[in-house]
């Protein structure tokens, strides 16, 4: 059952958070989840924590499993930020957007004009580890064309179903790709394929379409590697994001500067991303950190 959009759109909203969870308006759904930043004390009473529609428990194997509480549909339309986005609860705890980058989607509206007006053209740019696709619908929206690269094809199908839902982002703005995110770039660069700006957010662990792994630590070197050919040297924009403990702005800034030597002298802002709570503005969630950096 999939609720009607116009009816149910409702907006996303973290509600409080504490004992490593943290409990969320999902549009009307109500959950409980991970959140193992959260070391507090919730502020909420007991009661609301317990009105749940659904609780997700963590498997030590990775992954996990769904408690349903009450009664939802299996797939909803969430209002977040500027979107329309279709909605479900997945075995690791996931609904289909990351509220924490609605930061950053604001920011690539404010930049990609500024950047684009540089250009003197629309800026082309590569979304990388791109899910399902709210970065790219952001940077499409901000006039981007930008190519959105994510290993699994169900991620990757429902990243279009969400650029079907907002009308006012046009469809041949963005170009979806199902393949590793390593492999499409090398390929990229032996075609000599040139892009304005690179997105990515890379997982801790991941897999590609054939199997291919995906472990930060030893793979983020190799992958911005191969970036760099493709990334146009002094004139590009970056936006680098991470959700993996101990990665902090200064491990992405360093990793970047390294990578990207000819960028040495630029600017690089280094920001936590957050969920913010507007009940208690006090209580917003740490989620994350990304450096960005545009154009001098």
């Amino acid at each position: 059952m999939t609720l009607n959009v116009e009816d149910e759109a409702l907006p996303y909203e973290l509600l409080d958070s504490g004992l490593g969870r943290k409990l969320e308006n999902i549009g009307p759904v109500r959950i409980d989840r991970q959140a193992s930043l959260a070391l507090w004390t919730p502020k909420r009473p007991k009661g609301e924590w317990k009105d749940l529609h659904a609780l997700h428990v963590r498997s030590d194997k990775g992954g996990g499993h769904w408690e349903t509480k009450k009664k939802f549909p299996e797939t909803w339309v969430t209002d977040v930020g500027p979107f329309l986005l279709h909605t479900k609860l997945t075995s690791f705890g996931h609904t289909g957007f990351f509220v924490e980058q609605a930061q950053e989607w604001t920011w690539f509206q404010q930049a990609l004009p500024v950047f684009a007006k540089k250009l003197g053209r629309a800026p082309r740019i590569l979304n990388l580890f791109g899910y399902t696709g709210c970065s790219s619908l952001a940077m499409a929206l901000a006039g981007a064309e930008v190519t959105h690269v994510d290993a699994a094809k169900g991620i990757v199908d429902w990243g279009k179903d969400n650029q079907k839902l907002n009308s006012k982002i046009p469809q041949d703005s963005i170009r979806w790709i199902v393949d590793d995110c390593q492999a499409f770039v090398e390929r990229e660069a032996r075609r000599g394929n040139l892009y304005d700006g690179v997105v990515l957010d890379p997982p801790s662990y991941g897999r590609g379409p054939k199997g291919q792994i995906f472990k930060i630590e030893e793979n983020i070197m190799p992958l911005l590697q191969a970036i760099a050919p493709v990334l146009a040297p002094e004139t590009s924009l970056i936006h680098f994001s991470c959700h993996t403990p101990g990665f902090t702005g200064r491990v992405l800034e360093n990793l970047l500067r390294d990578c990207f030597p000819k960028r040495e002298g630029s600017s690089f802002e280094s920001l936590e991303m957050i969920i913010p709570c507007h009940s208690n503005p006090a209580r917003s969630l740490p989620s994350g950190v990304c450096v960005r950096s545009v154009p001098l």
